[in-house]
């Protein structure tokens, strides 16, 4: 059974913001939010948030927050963010950029801002990390074909030992959330369920 070292040890959450979680979010029309509903996502994140932060588990949400006019993609970034700026999508201070009510940081929580498909990318993550002792990183979030495969292959490169908690995650079909669990994630990491999660971070 999965045994967490606390201390050592870290929750990522991936982009659970509303411009993609939510059915009124930007990003509705790709059809994310459908797939966060229909594997009851936000439910999910609700438990292992609480149970993280009841272990002392560091929970650390990883956001994706742009200025209006979006200054910091300019007009050559490539394809997926050029969509999020198509979209308008995740602009500082409104409601999209939000992560949900029920899954809000709270005053112990970290919240890092980044601009890329990956939590390693332009941010301070790594050095959060490495000052705080933290080795062990379990992903949760959106989508599993974006910042969930980019994060964790950019830690594992990096020194990391990742985790992927394969119910917490989702991506724009089931199809693109299935490969990557059973073809791209565990060549960089290990592939957990959420129950298996949170009784790991009881397990003295």
């Amino acid at each position: 059974m999965l045994k967490i070292d606390i201390p050592r040890s870290a929750l990522l959450m991936l982009h659970c913001q509303n411009d993609i979680v939510s059915p009124e979010g930007k990003f509705a029309p790709s059809g994310i939010s459908a797939q966060v509903a229909k594997h009851n996502l936000l439910q999910k994140w609700v438990a292992v948030v609480n149970a993280s932060r009841d272990s002392g588990l560091r929970v650390i949400y990883v956001n994706n927050v742009f200025s209006p006019g979006f200054p910091e993609l300019g007009e050559t970034s490539f394809p997926i963010m050029m969509g999020t700026k198509r979209y308008g999508a995740f602009v500082r201070d409104t409601w999209g950029a939000q992560v949900p009510e029920e899954i809000t940081p709270l005053q112990n929580d970290l919240v890092v801002e980044n601009y890329n498909t990956s939590a390693f990318s332009y941010t301070n993550l790594d050095m959060i990390l490495r000052t705080n002792g933290i080795k062990y990183l379990f992903l949760a979030g959106v989508a599993t074909t974006f910042v969930v495969n980019s994060t964790a292959r950019y830690g594992a490169e990096l020194g990391y030992n990742i985790g992927v908690l394969e119910d917490c995650c989702t991506s724009f079909t089931e199809e693109m959330h299935n490969f990557e669990i059973s073809h791209v994630l565990p060549h960089f990491g290990t592939i957990y369920q959420a129950d298996s999660f949170i009784a790991g971070l009881f397990k003295r």
